[in-house]
């Protein structure tokens, strides 16, 4: 008798011998019995109690069952899909290989089945995973790295704003703009590299990262991640994004030699898989700014790090991630002498023409046969407009930076709308408006333009959205958000996603010069298209509000 059939067996024990009866009953008894539990071992990620790591590092889950007629194990992780391994023969142990996607606890579940079609008991092996291993090659200006720098490379220039990279290198597109210094990665094994770069000039192939295993930059009309062919084939090559001179953007390449696939990430977001990759690894310095081959980046670059694991999506977002930075936030709930005072930066909004602070005051807590009012929008008090020549200003202007901008507001219309156009919001520059959110009366919506550069004859683009008949107490939430990464601008009325979008073309970021306008359109001769209504809680930022922040202002909230 084999061992495991021994030790299946063996677990029967005297009482079932004789409730079966003799030798036959044995027989009978095992045919019913369910398989015996399987045991799970991992060395990576041993059921210990201890943190292992980690995230993007690949361990072997080895599950055998005692029984010896076992031909299948089902297994599922926590919160996952149960699946089915098969062993080679009956009674054989299976390997199950897993990545961690995250950091904390999970488990996972395994049940043998044997040729009747049994199944054991379930048995759960818990995994610590602590967060992923740091990247074993980091270059940025402001870090020792031991990197020798070519003279066509300049230090000092700023970094992507909303990051916290606060330094970038400027690449010349020249032989001798290039930095160097070496990897401890083995790039014949599962890798990752990322970088934040700009380039100022798409004139053909032009390479950031690069070593003898890998290549990373872009192609002119897009971003790309190269491996060599091992063989002396066709290069592997992974290709998305649509880069743009003198716009920053986060790219990642992850080559995974356990499912030997090669990856492009482009801002946080996956645009390209190869499968069937194999990398050919190499030794050798890793090279910024060149390929050996003539691709000289031109432009900026900063934040290179090199993984020897994968780089897991979650990972890649965050690094990805360009946080809006607040600019200025007016929750209008007082004046004093003329002036709204500002919060978490930003100069004041002073009141003009007849403007107020509106703030409700009854006794209908305590008295039955009050006149009900109509309070604020947000808090205690809210923005007053006459539409006859009211409105607010303030110095701090709306100054977008190369990621984009974000502003938002509360707006409650009159019972009786005025049959005109109205001002929300706008942004003088010099020549013309960066941007104006308004209401539009011929079609009854919210509409936001945004002027291409600060010129009379400016090109624009145009988002529009009805208005919420339902919005509570006519409170309507608006936001205008310009993705500079994307190209993109949206309005929101009312909701966490987009009542409109549309592609923008040609748009360059300028810093506009006047001061931001609540209220009214300033022209030459004054304002213009005055709001009748009340305005509450004004944001605006630079860069990008997320659905997540932007859910928090609709609710009154802060972006915290």
């Amino acid at each position: 008798m084999g061992q495991h059939m021994w030790k299946r067996a063996a677990t029967v024990g005297t009482a079932a011998l004789l409730a079966v009866g003799g030798t036959g009953g044995v027989a009978a008894a095992e045919a019913d019995a369910a398989p015996e539990a399987p045991v799970v071992t991992s060395t990576e990620y041993p059921d210990d109690g201890n943190w292992h790591d980690g995230v993007g590092n690949y361990g072997t889950f080895v599950i055998d069952s005692p029984s010896d007629d076992v031909v299948a194990y089902r297994y599922a992780w926590l919160g996952g899909p149960t699946r089915t391994l098969t062993p080679p023969e009956p009674g054989a142990p299976v390997s199950l290989r897993w990545m961690p996607q995250k950091e904390g606890v999970t488990y996972l579940q395994v049940q043998a089945v044997d040729s009747a079609g049994h199944i054991s008991a379930r048995v759960t092996h818990y995994a610590k995973v602590q967060d992923g291993r740091a990247a074993v090659t980091h270059w940025d200006p402001d870090s020792p790295s031991g990197a020798v720098t070519g003279p066509g490379v300049t230090l000092g220039a700023p970094g992507p704003s909303g990051t916290t990279v606060a330094s970038a290198a400027s690449f010349d597109g020249t032989d001798e703009a290039y930095a160097s210094l070496g990897t401890s990665a083995d790039l014949s094994r599962t890798f990752s590299v990322d970088a934040w770069v700009r380039p100022d000039h798409l004139d053909g192939s032009t390479t950031a990262v690069s070593h003898s295993g890998f290549s990373l930059g872009a192609g002119g009309s897009a971003y790309f991640f190269e491996l060599p062919n091992p063989d002396g084939g066709d290069t592997i090559r992974v290709t998305g994004g649509a880069p743009e001179e003198g716009e920053w953007a986060h790219l990642t390449g992850v080559y995974d030699a356990e499912q030997k696939t090669a990856s492009l990430y482009v801002d946080g977001v996956s645009v390209g898989t190869v499968v069937g990759a194999v990398a050919p690894g190499g030794t050798g310095a890793l090279r910024l700014g060149a390929d050996g081959e003539g691709g000289h980046w031109h432009g900026l670059l900063t934040d290179v790090n090199v993984w020897d694991r994968v780089f897991v999506p979650g990972e890649i977002t965050s690094a990805a991630t360009r946080r809006a930075q607040r600019l200025g936030y007016w929750d209008l709930e007082s004046a004093t002498e003329g002036k709204s005072p500002a919060y978490a930066g930003g100069a004041p909004l002073t009141l003009g023409g007849d403007a107020s602070i509106y703030a409700a005051a009854d006794d209908c807590p305590w008295n039955p046969d009050c006149a009900p009012v109509t309070y604020p929008m947000v808090g205690n008090g809210d923005l007053l407009l006459d539409g006859d020549g009211d409105y607010a200003t303030t110095p701090t202007a709306l100054t977008p930076t190369d990621a984009g901008f974000s502003v938002a507001a509360h707006v409650r219309l009159p019972e009786d709308v005025p049959a005109r156009n109205m001002t929300v919001l706008s942004q003088p520059g010099e020549h013309t408006d960066l941007f104006t959110l308004r209401y539009v009366a011929a079609s009854g919506t919210w509409q936001a333009v945004v002027a291409h550069q600060d010129r009379a004859d400016a090109p624009t683009t145009t988002v529009s959205a009805p208005l919420d008949p339902n919005a509570p107490e006519g409170d309507q939430f608006l936001a205008v958000v310009y993705d500079e990464s994307t190209d993109q601008l949206r309005l929101y009325a009312g909701d966490t996603y987009a009542a409109d979008a549309a592609g923008v073309t040609g748009l360059d970021t300028w810093a506009p010069t006047g001061d931001l306008q609540v209220g009214r359109s300033l022209a030459a001769g004054g304002g213009t298209d005055h709001l009748a209504g009340e305005v509450d809680d004004v944001h605006t930022y630079a860069g990008v509000l997320t659905t997540a922040q932007l859910a928090a202002l609709r609710g009154g909230g802060t972006d915290a």
